[in-house]
């Protein structure tokens, strides 16, 4: 193969997986074999069609800061965990599994940042702070 045809094919297949259903077929990959938790999306097309449903609510932009979200690949620019704007999957409740019903599209900085925090968790912490500010 020479080294013309190997770029253009380079560059075709980055051009796909940084497409929505390039993009999304490697979150599937990662809901379903990478990660060792339940699931019941049934294939990449259900999950597809989960985020143009919330396109059309929410627009393409997290559900929780309301950023823009992209599907770039960090290619050529050494290992990366993920782009902070990147679309990512948040369960809302980590303690159940990846189900429609319990899945936000959100940038990947802030599922990063969210982790494995529960509602209950986030009613306790909002408790403490006001709490707190009241004492202020």
């Amino acid at each position: 193969m020479s080294y013309h045809s190997k770029l253009n094919r380079n560059i075709a297949d980055l051009k796909y997986r940084e497409s929505e259903k390039g993009y999304f077929y490697a979150l599937w990959s990662s809901i379903k074999y990478v990660r060792n938790v339940p699931y019941s999306i049934k294939d990449r097309d259900h999950l597809l069609e989960l985020w143009n449903n919330h396109k059309k609510e929410y627009g393409p932009y997290c559900r929780y800061t309301g950023i823009l979200l992209t599907t770039k690949r960090s290619t050529g620019e050494g290992w990366k965990r993920g782009r902070p704007t990147n679309i990512s999957i948040d369960r809302l409740d980590p303690r159940r599994p990846y189900e429609e019903g319990n899945i936000v599209f959100c940038s990947w900085e802030f599922n990063n940042r969210k982790s494995g925090v529960t509602p209950e968790d986030c009613k306790r912490i909002l408790e403490v702070y006001e709490e707190m500010n009241a004492r202020s």
